[in-house]
């Protein structure tokens, strides 16, 4: 049990872990269809005889809708692992293995803009080829020896990811009342 987090504690990088198979497993779902769609377009248009691409109307056509929901795809899971992780503190991984992203001081939910920091900073950096991989490495492989089993993302962003479930940001607006209530 974590004392500054009552019902809260580090979670392990092996569950993080379980939490980012399952997360990834989703994102390779929702870019199947993009990338089979681009895939499709270039097989179909290489011409084989001269050796060159020859694109035609309908190739040009899955080219385009593959490249739009490719577009579509990222700017979902931006939200959906990014903004939606940072309001409610957990994934779909994370909701299957009992964990959630908290605030490093308050243990509440971090918000949306962390949630979108801490999903596009890795994968710029990552996109670094060479130094940017190694650097994701060892962010990745952090939790193993730091002693809150913080990434170093989470350090930057000022987060956490414990067992349990987090408590909820206070929000000045609480929205409309339940009519049913």
């Amino acid at each position: 049990m974590n004392e500054n987090f009552p019902g809260l504690e580090p979670a392990s990088w092996w569950t993080r872990g379980k939490a980012v198979i399952v997360d990834f497993l989703i994102l390779i779902a929702v870019f199947l269809t993009p990338g089979v769609l681009i895939i499709t377009s270039a097989i179909v248009a290489y011409d084989d005889f001269w050796g060159e691409y020859n694109y035609s109307a309908g190739t040009i056509f899955l080219l385009v809708v593959g490249i739009i929901l490719g577009l579509a795809a990222l700017v979902w899971s931006g939200w959906f692992f990014g903004y939606c992780q940072g309001v409610s503190g957990t994934t779909p991984g994370k909701r299957f293995q009992g964990i959630c992203l908290v605030d490093a001081e308050s243990g509440e939910t971090p918000g949306g803009a962390r949630g979108v920091g801490r999903w596009l900073v890795p994968g710029l950096i990552g996109g670094i080829t060479g130094i940017g991989n190694i650097i994701e490495l060892i962010d990745y492989l952090w939790p193993i020896w730091d002693p809150k089993k913080q990434r170093l993302i989470d350090k930057v962003f000022k987060t956490r990811v414990m067992v349990g479930t987090p408590v909820k940001a206070e929000s000045s607006d609480p929205g409309p009342q339940n009519p049913i209530s």
